[in-house]
């Protein structure tokens, strides 16, 4: 199973520019690309506060806000890292499912032709 990605630690401001602020969060591991895919594609956000507002660079995410809408924007980051947590977890299982489905399949396949082989065996 692919490592959870984690928020790590409180945003940290990193520039100014009138009343904006431009805030990293770093993350606890480099995203795959299908896990930005998946967190770029949340499920609830706002005008304010969407993924495509911010930015993934290799294990932070960085974004503008004054800093009265930092909470919301916090709350929205942890939302989207716990949606894509789950859903590279629910395609983990789906795979692990197919693939139990292959073996399963590939072993009655040859079971059957073992039988065939042992029933015709005396032609």
């Amino acid at each position: 199973m692919a490592e959870l990605i984690k928020r790590v630690g409180p945003p940290k401001a990193t520039d100014l520019k009138g009343d904006e602020f431009t805030w990293t969060i770093q993350l606890s591991a480099a995203p795959s690309r299908e896990w930005s895919r998946l967190f770029s594609e949340p499920a609830e956000s706002t005008v304010l506060c969407h993924p495509r507002r911010l930015g993934m660079m290799h294990q932070a995410l960085v974004f503008k806000s004054d800093e009265g809408h930092l909470p919301t924007w916090v709350q929205y980051i942890d939302k989207w890292i716990g949606g894509a947590n789950k859903g590279m977890e629910a395609q983990e299982e789906a795979e692990k499912q197919r693939k139990a489905k292959a073996l399963t399949e590939e072993e009655d396949k040859q079971r059957r032709i073992r039988e065939v082989n042992e029933k015709i065996k005396s032609l």
